[in-house]
């Protein structure tokens, strides 16, 4: 029952919100008339394709960059499946 009563309440804010955000009018324009037109500025603009720019030069450095090496010490099958037994009995609930 208490589950129900807060989905409605969010529910009902977030409709109020809606509501809000589409019809009160904050100065010349809505909230959401005010969010539409800062996205849609020069310099949002600017800071997407900024952004883009910079994922596309780290996603090709990651490609470029050699594979890590492998650990200097080899564990043994033994070892990890006794390491494996151990974080699950330490991490029971």
């Amino acid at each position: 029952m208490l589950r129900l009563v807060r989905w409605l309440l969010w529910l009902a804010f977030f409709v109020g919100l809606f509501w809000f955000g589409t019809t009160v009018k904050l100065g010349k324009r809505t909230l959401f008339g005010h969010l539409s037109a800062i996205f849609h500025s020069r310099e949002a603009k600017d800071l997407a394709d900024g952004t883009e720019e910079e994922a596309h030069k780290l996603a090709q450095r990651l490609r470029d960059d050699k594979p890590h090496p492998s650990p200097l010490d080899p564990v043994a099958d033994k070892d990890r499946r006794a390491l494996d037994k151990l974080v699950k009995e330490k991490t029971k609930k």
